[in-house]
């Protein structure tokens, strides 16, 4: 479009037609790696995590549900974030941890956090979106990459957070 001079553009304005041809073209997506820095994970991420997290570990089961709807607006909020910043979110935070630690003591309130989270990574992992951050999460939760491989290769998360939290 630029090999020519601008004002052999300038009147151009296309056909319906042909906008309606570009709406139904769908350029693939670029696959751009990103780094584990470049996730996002905004403060205001932060603390809808903080807050879902402290909510589940401080209340019980009947004031949970119902606090239902709120939670599972929090929740709504922090879906783009990836389940790896999620996670190094509560364990790089000594309450968080202290309060995962919590939510993990009742069978309850801990199917519903790997509920959440297990089918997160799982879906990142089928999607070859996790061993490529896996070294700079390790990194930051201050864990090696050797007592996290087997459980990413297992596909146990579960087992991957009780480790985590028990670090």
């Amino acid at each position: 479009m630029y090999d020519v001079p601008y004002h052999y553009h300038a009147n151009y304005a296309p056909s319906p037609i042909a906008s309606l041809i570009a709406s139904l073209i769908k350029f693939p997506v670029e696959n751009k790696v990103e780094s584990y820095q470049e996730l996002v994970c905004t403060e205001m991420d932060q603390a809808n995590i903080y807050e879902i997290i402290t909510t589940m570990a401080e209340n019980n089961k009947i004031s949970l549900l119902l606090k239902k709807n709120h939670l599972q607006g929090l929740g709504a909020q922090i879906n783009h974030v990836h389940p790896l910043k999620f996670l190094s979110t509560i364990i790089v935070n000594p309450h968080l941890k202290v309060c995962l630690a919590q939510v993990f003591e009742d069978y309850f309130k801990r199917n519903g956090f790997m509920d959440g989270i297990g089918p997160s990574l799982t879906r990142e992992s089928d999607k070859g979106k996790l061993d490529q951050y896996v070294n700079d999460f390790c990194a930051e939760v201050s864990t090696s990459r050797e007592q996290l491989d087997g459980f990413f290769q297992s596909r146990d998360w579960e087992g991957m957070v009780r480790l985590l939290i028990a670090q």
